[in-house]
C-alpha cells in the first residue's frame, strides 16, 4: 500500500469555491479531529507538516490535502490509521466543530502573535484582504464563462452518445475487472480534487493516481461527457461489490466525476484529452466507439469552443496568481507579528502528546 497520497478537498470553479472538506471525518464516529483558526502567515500549513512528517517517520499512511489556490501550503491532514485530521478551517473553507472537545478540537494561533503589532497595519491588512478578494471573484468570473462554454460543448456532444454502449461496456468491465462476494458489504465512496486551477496553472496530482493506482485505464474524451457517466457507473458496480472508491471530481463541472480511483484493485479510470501534465496511461479507451456517426460534424464547433474556454480558464488563472501575490504580502504581515520560537514550543509538545 502507498505510503502517503496527496489531493484538494476544495477547488476553484466555474460555482465558486466547492468544497469537499466534510470528508476529512464523520463527526459522529470516535475521532480525533482538529481544526486550526489563525490568519495568513501564522503558520497553519508548517503546523501540520510538521505533523505529517512525524507520522511517515512512523510509516503511518498520510493523505495531505494540498490549497488549490497556493498549492505548496497544506489545508488539512487525514490519518485514516489513527482517525486522525487536521485542518485549516477558515475562508473559504470555514469549518467549525459539530461536538466541540468531543469529536473535534480547535487550535487557536491566534494566542501566539501581537495584536498591538497588527493593529498597527490595520488599515494596509483590511485593504489586503479586500483586494484579495476582488481577485478571487475576478477568477470566479472568467470561470463561470468558461463553464458556460463547457456546457454548450457538453450539450453539442450529449445527443450523440450511444448508451447502449456505455452501458454494455460498463458491465463488462465490472463483471471481469471488479466481480467480488455476492453477500459483501457496499463500499465506501470518497470525493477528491486529484486536478485543480490554481495559480501554479491547472494542477494535477499525477503521483497520487499512480501511487494508489499502479494500472491506469485513459479514457480519451476531450469533452468530459462519456468519461463522466464510465466513472460513475463503475464507480457504482464497484462499490455494489464492496469495494472502496474515490470520485475525483471535475474543476470545470465540479458535480461529475472526471476519474475513478479503486485502490484495493490497484486500478484507476481517468479522463485523458491530450493537456500537458496529464497522468499517462497504460491503456487508452478512445470514445468515438461511444458515439453516432453525426458527432463529427461538430467537430471544429467543438474545437473552437475548447479554446475559448482554454483563454477564459488562463484568464481565470491570471488572476489566482494576483490573488497569492496578495496573500504573500498579507502573510509578511502577520508573520512580523507572530511568535515563531512559542508557536514551535506548542508543535513540539502537540506532537509529543500524540505518540505518547
Amino acid at each position: 500500500m502507498a505510503k502517503k497520497s496527496a489531493s484538494f478537498l476544495g477547488a476553484n470553479t466555474p460555482k465558486g469555491f466547492v468544497s469537499f472538506f466534510d470528508e476529512l471525518y464523520n463527526p459522529y464516529d470516535d475521532t480525533d479531529a482538529y481544526i486550526i483558526k489563525g490568519g495568513p502567515g501564522t503558520g497553519k500549513s508548517t503546523f501540520m507538516k510538521r505533523i505529517a512528517d512525524e507520522f511517515e517517520k512512523r510509516d503511518f499512511y498520510t493523505e495531505r490535502v494540498y490549497c488549490s489556490s497556493d498549492p505548496s501550503s497544506l489545508d488539512a491532514l487525514i490519518v485514516p490509521q489513527r482517525s486522525f485530521s487536521i485542518c485549516d478551517g477558515t475562508a473559504p473553507h470555514v469549518m467549525e466543530p459539530r461536538f466541540p472537545g468531543v469529536s473535534e478540537n480547535i487550535i487557536n494561533l491566534g494566542q501566539f502573535w501581537d495584536e498591538k503589532k497588527l493593529r498597527k497595519n490595520s488599515g494596509e491588512i483590511k485593504r489586503l484582504f479586500f483586494e484579495n478578494s476582488l481577485c478571487h471573484r475576478r477568477s470566479s468570473r472568467y470561470l463561470a464563462a468558461a463553464g458556460q462554454v463547457d456546457a454548450q460543448s457538453r450539450i453539442l456532444t450529449e445527443k450523440y452518445i450511444k448508451h447502449d454502449k456505455i452501458d454494455s461496456f460498463c458491465s463488462r468491465f465490472i463483471h471481469r475487472e471488479l466481480r467480488g462476494d455476492k453477500n459483501s458489504t457496499p463500499g465506501e465512496k470518497k470525493r477528491r480534487f486529484i486536478s485543480a486551477i490554481t495559480p501554479k496553472g491547472n494542477l494535477i496530482l499525477a503521483d497520487t493516481v499512480r501511487s494508489l493506482c499502479p494500472r491506469v485505464i485513459g479514457i480519451d474524451d476531450r469533452q468530459g461527457v462519456v468519461s463522466s457517466l464510465i466513472t460513475s457507473r463503475i464507480g457504482e458496480g464497484a462499490v455494489k461489490n464492496g469495494l472502496d472508491v474515490i470520485y475525483c471530481h471535475c474543476p470545470v463541472k465540479p458535480e461529475e466525476s472526471e476519474h475513478l480511483l479503486i485502490p484495493e484493485r490497484g486500478l484507476a479510470i481517468i479522463r485523458v484529452n491530450g493537456a500537458a501534465g496529464e497522468i499517462a496511461s497504460d491503456r487508452v479507451v478512445h470514445t468515438g466507439r461511444f458515439m453516432h456517426e453525426g458527432f463529427k460534424e461538430n467537430r471544429l464547433l467543438l474545437r473552437f469552443n475548447e479554446k475559448i474556454k482554454q483563454e477564459l480558464i488562463n484568464e481565470s488563472i491570471a488572476c489566482l496568481k494576483k490573488a497569492k501575490s496578495v496573500h504573500d504580502e498579507l502573510e509578511a504581515l502577520y508573520i512580523d507579528a507572530m511568535n515563531f520560537d512559542s508557536l514551535n514550543a506548542y508543535c513540539d509538545e502537540f506532537i509529543g502528546k500524540l505518540f505518547t
